[in-house]
Parts: structure tokens; C-alpha cells; sequence
């Protein structure tokens, strides 16, 4: 059977890159034969304007071969990450909601996802025509399970992000060296623009432990903007989150990483924040979401060992996907 994953392959984002990575992954595991499929838009490319090298080189090492959008496939899996969205300067691209423009005879999403603020009548009116292109169809947010409920009378099945159906051992395999000695707190912040220093100043404070930033450029900052390193890819990433002692994140992945590796952490979250509370809800960590670095406190740890939410969310979604696939 040959299967192509469409999502986001060749972006400069940590957590995409995983997506894409941890979708490969867990279907070759199980010994399907599966690549991404090479469709990235000019709409994509003009997001990251700048490239970094860091980002290119995991590409190379563990994303490609690509597959060819013009070739046809037995299965598509659409998602997982924010697939459904609106591109500045250029509307929704129907690709995404399984129009015939790529070739397959079936098609399946697996925690594809969308920004509500962002969806509108067109948008409405894309899933209310397209979304029973799916043979099976499931979402990485609650709330956007609920929503679709409006536009078809298939399931709707709520499934974890793709970075949930590997294990530690297997991200051990793709994370680079440990980058600092001792302890650190670490801020991954794509968000706050001019305050993300001021940010990382608060949780060196609070934290009482020395401080990185990640911006999501590639490169790798001290608490006061001094620039440590300009090689910080997917490898880079997730060797600062398993390494880290606390981690401050206005990112789904981060905070997805950070519950992989059993990590203490809080979420500040100014857009976007549907996806990170449906999993802060799954798991029962609502808490960890705060509005300010002030907040950050550390009076009730987080406990894994007693965290069984995640288990059953992860066999659940595993479930979806086989049976999708398989069907």
C-alpha cells in the first residue's frame, strides 16, 4: 500500500518538522510505507522568509525522500497540525480538505487541526462541502470536534498529536548532544515580540536557575538577548527540553515535549491557545496554563506517575489511526 502524509514537511518550525517526523515514524513502525508528500505552496514558503540551516539539515537527514503531489496513492493522511487554516494574502487552500488535486483512493486525517477565530462562512462552507472527502476523520482539539459535528454525519474522533505515538526512547535517536551543563530553565516564545526578554528575565527569577530563549529562528539566546548559538534545529530543540529543569512555552509542541519528557512547566499562550488547553484539559493540567510570567509557581508539581489520562488517550488514538488505515 502506498501511503502519503500531507502536512507541513519543509517548515522552519520545530513543532511541524515533529509532526511530520512522528506521523513517518509510527506508520513505518508498523511497516507501512509511508513519505510526505512534497506539496508546500508558495503560500508556505513565504511564511519563512528566512532559512536556517538547522532546519534543513533534519529535513535532509530524516524527512526526505519526498513522494510526488502528481503521483497517485492508496491512502492520504491529511494532518496532523494546523491544516484548515487561512493564509494571508491568499484564502484556504482546498488541497487541505481533500479536493481531487492529489490522487488517492482513499483519504483519512489524523489530528488535523484549524484556528476557530480564523474559520468564517468560506471556510464553513469548505468542510460542508469537502469533509465527507474523508473515509475517516479525526481532530487534534475537542472544541474543533464539536464544530465539525455541524458539517457531516461521520464520526468525528478527538486523537493526540502525532508526538504522542512515539515514545522518549524514540526521540532519544534524533535529539542532538546535551547542549548546556547544569540546570536551566528554558523559554520557547514565538509570541511576545519585544517582551520576551523581559519574560525570560521573570523566570531566571523565579526559577532561580540560569535561562535560555528559543524564538524560533534557529538561534539560541540568553535571559538578556545575548546570542549563544545559531544551530538550533528539531535535533536542537528537543535536547533542551529533555535536559531542561523548568520550561516556559507558548507552543503546543513545547508543551507536548514537555509532558514527553515529564518536565515541570507553564503555557502562556496569546494565540492559538484552543489547541494547548484541549490537551491541558485531556490530561487534567488546566492549571499549567498561565496569562503572566508572574504567575509561575511551584507549589503543586506536576505528578506523572499519576498522570493514567495520557495513556488511554494515546491507545485511543492509536486505535483510530490502525483502524483507519486498515479499513
Amino acid at each position: 500500500m502506498k501511503v502519503g502524509t500531507i502536512n507541513f514537511h519543509r517548515s522552519q518550525n520545530y513543532g511541524a518538522l515533529m509532526v511530520t517526523y512522528s506521523l513517518l515514524t509510527y506508520l513505518r513502525k508498523r511497516e507501512i510505507n509511508a513519505q510526505a508528500i512534497d506539496y508546500f505552496p508558495e503560500h508556505h514558503t513565504s511564511m519563512y522568509p528566512l532559512r536556517n540551516a538547522a532546519y534543513d539539515k533534519f529535513i535532509d537527514k530524516y524527512l526526505q525522500p519526498f513522494s510526488s503531489a502528481e503521483e497517485e496513492y492508496d491512502l492520504i493522511i491529511y494532518g496532523a497540525d494546523t491544516i484548515w487554516e487561512y493564509y494571508r494574502g491568499f484564502g484556504y487552500d482546498s488541497t487541505y480538505w481533500g479536493v481531487d488535486s492529489l490522487k488517492a483512493k482513499r483519504r483519512i486525517t489524523y489530528s488535523a487541526s484549524g484556528t476557530l477565530k480564523n474559520f468564517s462562512e468560506e471556510s464553513d462552507e469548505l468542510f460542508r462541502k469537502h469533509l465527507d472527502n474523508f473515509d475517516a476523520i479525526s481532530v487534534r482539539e475537542d472544541v474543533l470536534a464539536e464544530y465539525l459535528k455541524n458539517f457531516t454525519d461521520k464520526p468525528i474522533i478527538h486523537t493526540c498529536d502525532p508526538a504522542f505515538l512515539l515514545t522518549e526512547d524514540d526521540y532519544l535517536k534524533v535529539m542532538s548532544e546535551r547542549l548546556i551543563s547544569g540546570e536551566y530553565a528554558v523559554l520557547y516564545n514565538r509570541q511576545l515580540g519585544t517582551k520576551l526578554f523581559e519574560t525570560a528575565e521573570t523566570v531566571r527569577q523565579k526559577t532561580g536557575l540560569s535561562t535560555v530563549v528559543l524564538k524560533g529562528d534557529g538561534c539560541l539566546y540568553s535571559s538578556d538577548g545575548e546570542l549563544l548559538r545559531t544551530d538550533i534545529g528539531p535535533s536542537e530543540f528537543l535536547s533542551l527540553i529533555k535536559y531542561s529543569s523548568y520550561v516556559l512555552a507558548a507552543s503546543f509542541h513545547a508543551v507536548a515535549f514537555s509532558v514527553i519528557f515529564q518536565k515541570q512547566f507553564h503555557t502562556i499562550m496569546k494565540t492559538g491557545a484552543e489547541r494547548v488547553e484541549s490537551l491541558l484539559r485531556r490530561l487534567g493540567l488546566e492549571s499549567r496554563r498561565i496569562q503572566h510570567s508572574r504567575e509561575i509557581s511551584f507549589e503543586e508539581n506536576i505528578c506523572y506517575a499519576k498522570l493514567h489520562s495520557l495513556n488511554e488517550y494515546v491507545e485511543n488514538s492509536e486505535k483510530y489511526l490502525d483502524r483507519a488505515i486498515n479499513d
